[in-house]
């Protein structure tokens, strides 16, 4: 089991003029085993040193060496770069003596400092007992997020039984019609495809899926699924789906659904359908000036540094807006980001090659419950942003008092306060309803059965002023139309002066003591060599994300109470209306997300427009077989619309497997029940509108074509992991609050305990809020850059 731990040591070194120089190191150290560690492990170890007058702060890396314990050697060999770029040493060594001398020996290291290979000092550090207690609970099992453009070889290839098992399960599921293709071996390969670009664990999950989905089978029918005839296969595979909570259907569902989405990618179903077909753009723009300070781990040193009065630490609705803010006031910043800077090029290749390069785990993160919810985030100059649907919603003011009453937030947040970061936040992103002409069929479906329920709608509020209705925000714009941050605050703060690091990921907040002077981040070159930045800072913000964040503070010894507790994700689903007749314009050629309903039923549920790719959408469809291909078939006739719910905040987000969020997340009972209220309102809505039938994403239970059976789904007694949920705008995991019990922040973004050390994301945000949360994150973040603004310049 890989473990960190942290440790301190001070003493004093001598010079060779005889002065005596205090001496410092705050040390993490990662080991890959336990057991090595004790032995003869080399150890992995990053902090910071302060050994005036050589250096103030500087970060170190280097490896602890545990020598066999007959030998009863402890090695440490630290490396720094001081201001001037003089390249450094400090090695020590532990000699462990057995008997009365033993607890000294283990808590002294003779230390010898060296410039080049010049020794410069020699002394003793010392780690000292009263810390013992805190060094004791550093222990714990340790994974490192894994770096953003880590070299990686993807998933290991299917066997060639596995490809057998998964090409039956697939020409089981998929029943070919005049546009729907057979299930081939090009289904597999495109299922291949998906799974290099999807964490381990998919691919594991996958091969048990396919394990005990055959067991099944040759328990029922005493031979392998593969050797059985399509008629029986096809036959299994629906009385399978129609007892939705066994255990068999569970393990279906899960290939299924890799199934569907592979194939429904495919080119020739897409020609098939007049989906469009991404064609790279003639035209080269050249690169625009503010580039010029945008650096790449190309543009790097093996080992590098920077100086600066403030890093941020990623570049979405939190980081973005604080760094362009604090840029224009003067102040030196660099943006650390872990992703790659992209350009509307970038945007026209096909959606799922979108998804793969710009979506954490190709959008295969999930949270794990009663229910199993995606929730879908970016790796990008950006953030989430780029890949957002563009809805610009101002915080509500309800919600804005039940900050200030409940968790005892300030005047800050009173409407008025508050309003003139979002009134900035709005001028910046051109926020104004979206065009009509770009709303398509669906606004004219959904204004029919709002009226027929007496509910009001209109046209979402949009960051998007020149949007054409390509369809594809959620995968980046591919015309610049939609300002999200890579478009509007990132230019802005390079044009002010701010330098950005991309491809480049968060290990280790450089401490001295309780006060965070910089960051240390890793990344690799396209042919794998590693880098390693220094960036040195009056003031350390992270705003890498609501799932992202919390795993970074705790990777660095911080581990506040409340910490990746309070998660909220604003479950949601999406409602398919089958229509008569094909428009004038396709569901995909239209803004995705540009039309709403409001005004109707429990102000806990948002409804909103939506619109998915094929190879997204058939993965949330609850369909195999022929009714599947009725669907895919009439998908130029299929309009979707879609719904979400102010949640309670009771997720919780962990380290998982090779370091990525592990979020728990159970849909309680009153969510629930909004749901299902959810999707009775839309598929009435739809039918009112013009639909002839209504998917409405839960399993087992049948399409509706009547407004009464379209009522009837809210009255459903089922179990949530029938419902197809997605999960998004995750908020809440290092609240903002009054009580460091309660809260990770104070009301200046501050992490409680420490100075210099800020969090402003949409972790920050104290509640779920009921609507889009970009705005609210942007203000914030402006609010945040004014205290830090006003702080370093005292």
């Amino acid at each position: 089991m890989p473990v960190s731990f942290f440790e301190t040591m001070s003493g004093e070194l001598r010079d060779s003029q005889g002065s005596h120089h205090h001496v410092a190191v705050d040390l993490r150290l990662e080991a890959g085993s336990f057991t090595r560690f004790l032995t003869d492990g080399r150890t992995r170890l990053t902090g910071t040193i302060r050994a005036l007058p050589w250096t103030d702060g500087a970060a170190v890396t280097g490896e602890v060496i545990v020598l066999p314990l007959t030998k009863r050697l402890i090695r440490y060999r630290m490396r720094f770069v001081d201001v001037h770029g003089g390249r450094w040493r400090l090695e020590g060594q532990k000699n462990i003596t057995w008997g009365r001398g033993y607890l000294a020996s283990q808590t002294t290291m003779h230390a010898h400092l060296y410039q080049d290979d010049q020794s410069v000092a020699t002394g003793d550090m010392q780690f000292f007992m009263n810390s013992v207690v805190e060094f004791m609970l550093s222990w714990k099992p340790w994974t490192a997020l894994r770096p953003a453009n880590t070299p990686s070889s993807g998933a290991s290839p299917l066997s060639a039984v596995r490809r057998r098992q998964l090409l039956a399960v697939a020409e089981a599921v998929v029943v070919p019609t005049d546009r729907v293709p057979a299930a081939d071996e090009r289904t597999i390969d495109r299922l291949q495809e998906q799974l290099s670009h999807m964490p381990v664990h998919i691919s594991s999950g996958l091969r048990a899926a396919l394990t005990a989905w055959d067991v099944r089978i040759r328990l029922r029918a005493g031979r392998p699924f593969r050797s059985l005839d399509l008629g029986t296969r096809r036959e299994l595979v629906q009385a399978t789906v129609r007892k939705p909570s066994s255990g068999a259907a569970r393990a279906l569902a899960a290939i299924a659904t890799l199934v569907r989405s592979a194939h429904f990618g495919r080119a020739d179903y897409l020609s098939a359908i007049g989906f469009p077909t991404p064609t790279p753009s003639p035209v080269v723009l050249p690169e625009p000036k503010w580039q010029a300070n945008v650096m790449a781990p190309t543009d790097l040193a093996v080992t590098d540094s920077i100086e600066c009065d403030v890093v941020v630490v990623g570049s979405g609705a939190g980081g973005a807006p604080l760094a362009a803010r604090l840029a224009e006031s003067g102040l030196g910043v660099v943006i650390v980001e872990e992703g790659p800077l992209t350009s509307r090029h970038d945007f026209r290749a096909h959606p799922d090659d979108r998804r793969y390069r710009y979506w954490h785990d190709a959008g295969a993160t999930f949270a794990l419950g009663n229910a199993v919810v995606t929730v879908p985030t970016a790796r990008l100059v950006g953030g989430t942003t780029a890949i957002n649907s563009g809805t610009c919603f101002r915080t509500p003011d309800a919600v804005l008092a039940q900050w200030r009453h409940e968790k005892g937030l300030g005047s800050d947040f009173t409407p008025e306060a508050f309003g003139k970061y979002l009134d900035a936040v709005e001028v910046e992103l051109d926020v104004a309803d979206a065009e009509q002409s770009m709303l398509g069929r669906v606004s004219t479906v959904m204004a029919t059965g709002a009226e027929a329920i007496g509910a009001h709608h209109g046209p979402l509020p949009r960051n998007a002023p020149a949007c054409d209705g390509q369809g594809t925000c959620v995968f980046g714009c591919p015309t610049d139309a939609k300002r999200s941050t890579n478009v509007s605050w990132i230019p802005r703060a390079m044009t002010a002066g701010a330098a950005l690091v991309t491809e480049m990921s968060l290990t280790r907040i450089l401490m001295h003591g309780n006060r965070a002077i910089g960051v240390l981040a890793h990344g690799h070159t396209p042919d794998g060599s590693p880098r390693t930045l220094e960036v040195r800072a009056r003031a350390v913000v992270i705003a890498a994300g609501t799932l992202r964040t919390p795993l970074l503070l705790q990777e660095n010894n911080i581990d506040l109470p409340a910490l990746g507790t309070n998660l909220s994700i604003h479950p949601a689903v999406s409602v398919l209306g089958l229509m008569d007749g094909v428009d004038d314009k396709r569901p995909w050629q239209s803004i995705p997300q540009g039309y709403h309903v409001f005004g109707h039923g429990d102000p806990r549920i948002s409804y909103e427009g939506v619109n998915s790719p094929p190879s997204l959408g058939a993965a949330a469809l609850p369909f195999v077989g022929s009714e599947l291909s009725r669907w895919m078939d009439s998908w130029d006739r299929v309009e979707h619309f879609g719904l979400m719910v102010r949640d309670e905040g009771v997720g919780r987000v962990y380290r998982g497997p090779g370091g990525r969020p592990l979020i728990r997340y159970s849909v309680t009972r009153r969510t629930q029940a909004l749901v299902q209220e959810g999707i009775a309102t839309v598929s009435e809505m739809f039918l009112h509108g013009g639909a002839t039938e209504v998917a409405h994403r839960i399993e087992g239970i049948p399409t509706v074509t009547s407004v009464a059976a379209a009522r009837d789904l809210a009255k459903y007694r089922i179990a949530p992991s029938r419902i197809t949920m997605a999960g998004f705008h995750p908020l809440g995991t290092a609240q903002m609050g009054t009580d460091p019990r309660r809260a990770v922040l104070d009301q200046e973004n501050r992490v409680f305990g420490y100075s210099g050390l800020y969090v402003v994301d949409g972790s920050a945000v104290p509640t779920s809020l009921g609507v889009n949360p970009q705005l609210t994150i942007m203000a914030l973040s402006l609010r945040a850059a004014d205290i830090i603004s006003d702080r370093l310049k005292r």
